[in-house]
């Protein structure tokens, strides 16, 4: 049981791992980050995301070309619900 635990991790690892990374360039007090030039308003407390922290987009787009996104912020494993936004 834990060898099926332990490859279940790894491919999830590897699998994040494989999409496209990308930056938080701001973080603002409003809970709105700056991701790829655009704006993404937190739906929800991102708990701990701060400048600089690589997240992977779970679904949306980095374009900003959706109405909801969830990303993963990869330096604390948790997620965080956003809104699509214009870029700045």
């Amino acid at each position: 049981m834990k060898k099926i635990i332990l490859l279940f991790i790894l491919f999830a690892t590897n699998t994040l791992h494989a999409e496209e990374h990308y930056f938080v360039e701001s973080s603002y007090d409003s809970g709105t980050l700056q991701i790829n030039g655009m704006q993404f308003a937190a739906r929800s407390y991102c708990n701990g995301i701060t400048i600089g922290d690589e997240v992977v987009f779970l679904d949306g787009n980095p374009d900003g070309t959706c109405s909801n996104a969830t990303i993963i912020d990869l330096r604390t494993s948790t997620t965080c619900e956003v809104l699509c936004h214009a870029p700045f």
